[in-house]
């Protein structure tokens, strides 16, 4: 992989429906060899595909995020997300119908897993989808990189009111298309930092963010950089602002 490979695997973990003449244009590249590259990513299985990842507060659900040992893992129906890190632990996205049901889950994991090492709670507001937004979604679940012509087609609605919709949820951290990459078979650097001065903490990683966590106050910031020494000046940026801020660098994820 050279540098350009890199980009486009960020751009793409940035914002999962970004289009391929968009990165090309970024890159100062023809569309030809934009996709080019982008199917030889897929064809050397670096990228297997994309998902799209629904915030549990869009469907009426409670979330927390809780971090074990990786001696073990566990696989459930309500695990929204799992990050895989070097540094022996799993960070999961919980969910559940209630309070009560969260400590259940919790209690159970922790008997599997041993006491968590980490544990966010974010405050949350549960959101209440238009009739727009769920059959846009439902859409997005099949096909997450659809163009917004083609859903407008599909739902017989315009493509500015489909963008307006998508952009929103997305601002809202509601949704998010993720490109599903072979960590292993490329040497970029995927971090997760958990701070409680979020606000500040994303200024300094403005730069390198893919995607954050947070009720705005606190939280949890996954971050790119393109080899190890980028990495460690990103993190060094954070620790200058937050001193007790947990780093991890993730070796794999997964979104349901």
């Amino acid at each position: 992989m050279d540098i350009i490979d890199k980009r486009i695997l960020f751009y793409l973990l940035k914002d999962g429906r970004i289009s391929q003449r968009r990165i090309a244009s970024l890159l100062n590249l023809t569309p030809a060899s934009l996709n080019y590259r982008f199917k030889k990513l897929i064809d050397s299985g670096i990228l297997k595909g994309f998902k799209l990842y629904i915030n549990p507060n869009f469907q009426g659900k409670y979330q927390i995020f809780i971090a074990y040992k990786n001696y073990n893992d566990i696989n459930a129906d309500w695990i929204s997300f799992k990050l895989k890190c070097l540094e022996w632990l799993n960070v999961y996205g919980i969910y559940a119908s209630n309070n009560d049901e969260l400590k259940d889950k919790i209690n159970y994991m922790t008997k599997e897993l041993g006491e968590p090492v980490l544990s966010y709670y974010p405050i949350q507001t549960l959101f209440k989808p238009s009739n727009i937004d769920q059959k846009i979604v439902e859409v997005l679940k099949i096909y997450p990189r659809l163009p917004s012509s083609e859903i407008s087609k599909k739902l017989n609605l315009s493509s500015k009111i489909i963008e307006k919709h998508i952009r929103y949820l997305r601002h809202r951290g509601l949704i998010l298309i993720v490109p599903e990459i072979d960590l292993g078979k490329t040497d970029i650097v995927i971090f997760s930092i958990f701070s409680k001065n979020i606000e500040e903490i994303s200024i300094a990683l403005q730069e390198c963010k893919l995607w954050q966590f947070t009720d705005g106050y606190a939280g949890i910031t996954v971050c790119y950089a393109d080899n190890m020494e980028r990495a460690r000046k990103y993190i060094n940026a954070a620790r200058q602002i937050d001193k007790n801020a947990d780093v991890m660098i993730i070796y794999d994820y997964q979104f349901k």
